[in-house]
């Protein structure tokens, strides 16, 4: 055998040993019978448990991306979220993806334990991609949960969801996750309204940014990114990314439209995703956010709750009528945070880096946590 023939078939038995390695458990079409909750749902837009659409709650998921900064805090959370109660007279619920860089700590420990907002890793660094490898991915996504559970002071236990950079999946990413044993993936968008559905079976959700797995993880749920229908006819995924509105009024009726769309279809839950910058690039959009939860608030059967709460009932589908018994929904109380975050126990500005640390933990680290030394040591 010649030489170019045999490095041609060098490289083909590479490639090949390869895929299968990453293909170690083709995901294969879901069988129904075969996969039943708590822990196994297939993909579909049928309200789970057989319910109809009157006697199930229709959610409202809300959730930002990336840093908490007490000027967001102040200007805008506070004073649209906090103190709104659901119809069982409890705390609304959102849930934070959080990036590391410019994260103030204390404010985080605060929101999290005062009003139990959700927090969830939304990497280090905030530079992965679809081309991100394995190795990376672990690092920045357990690294991010560390730092929350080591300068946020939320147990890990509680850290139960993933949202990727830019929307931006690959397998790598997800086999992370379910190695880790992660509840949750809330990156891939669709136009479809499913309902929550696991990976033990195919995912009908490749849309770019999104990948496709190849491999079955049992267990690991996928939260849908269902798209904002825009009267132009694009969708978009992120308040961000939408560009029809032009008033405030116009963005009170997208909200409408879509949360209509939902309600008088599946009751598929519906998401609200945004970054703080959001609020910054129109004057009065903390109204419009005001102005659509102050008309849900006179719906006794809408629920705006975290993504974790949203998959208690999915997994232990609860008629409305019977709300009151679902444990994961009931009020909780508030444990004090370790210190005020307008005096945290460490503030410190690191120069070399540029950051500057807010949190209840002390003593301050040598120098500012990041990837790869996550104490700062």
């Amino acid at each position: 055998m010649d030489s170019s023939r045999l490095v041609a078939v060098s490289l083909l038995l590479l490639i090949t040993t390869s895929l299968a390695a990453v293909i170690s458990n083709p995901a294969q079409p879901c069988v129904p019978d075969q996969c039943e909750l708590p822990d196994c749902r297939c993909a579909g837009v049928d309200i789970p448990g057989g319910l109809t659409p009157s006697k199930t709650p229709q959610i409202v998921l809300i959730s930002f991306d990336d840093d908490l900064r007490t000027q967001d805090y102040e200007e805008f959370y506070a004073s649209v979220f906090n103190g709104r109660k659901n119809p069982n007279g409890c705390q609304i619920g959102l849930t934070f993806f959080v990036s590391h860089s410019y994260t103030e700590y204390a404010l985080l420990e605060d929101m999290n334990t005062l009003y139990g907002y959700e927090m969830a890793v939304h990497t280090i660094d905030h530079n992965t991609s679809s081309l991100t490898t394995k190795e990376e991915y672990t690092g920045e996504i357990m690294g991010m949960k560390e730092i929350l559970r080591m300068w946020g002071n939320v147990p890990s236990s509680s850290v139960l969801g993933f949202r990727a950079p830019f929307l931006a999946t690959n397998e790598a990413e997800i086999q992370v996750l379910y190695d880790n044993k992660f509840l949750y993936e809330a990156s891939m968008s669709t136009d479809t309204m499913y309902w929550p559905f696991t990976l033990d079976y195919k995912s009908p959700l490749c849309d770019a940014p999104a990948t496709c797995p190849n491999n079955a993880y049992p267990g690991l749920w996928i939260v849908p990114v269902i798209n904002l229908q825009q009267k132009s006819g694009y969708p978009c995924d992120m308040l961000d990314a939408c560009t029809d509105p032009q008033s405030n009024q116009d963005w009170i009726d997208l909200l409408t439209d879509n949360f209509n769309a939902h309600y008088y279809g599946n009751r598929a839950p519906m998401g609200i995703y945004a970054h703080s910058s959001w609020f910054y690039r129109g004057q009065g959009r903390d109204g419009v956010l005001k102005t659509f939860l102050d008309n849900l608030a006179a719906m006794q059967d809408v629920y705006v709750i975290t993504h974790a709460q949203m998959l208690d009932w999915v997994r232990n589908p609860t008629p409305l009528d019977q709300i009151e018994n679902l444990d994961q929904w009931k009020c909780s109380a508030s444990p004090q945070p370790r210190c005020d975050y307008h005096s945290p126990g460490c503030s410190k500005w690191y120069a070399d880096s540029g950051y500057q640390l807010s949190t209840c933990t002390t003593p301050c680290p040598r120098v500012y946590p990041q990837y790869g030394n996550l104490g700062g040591n």
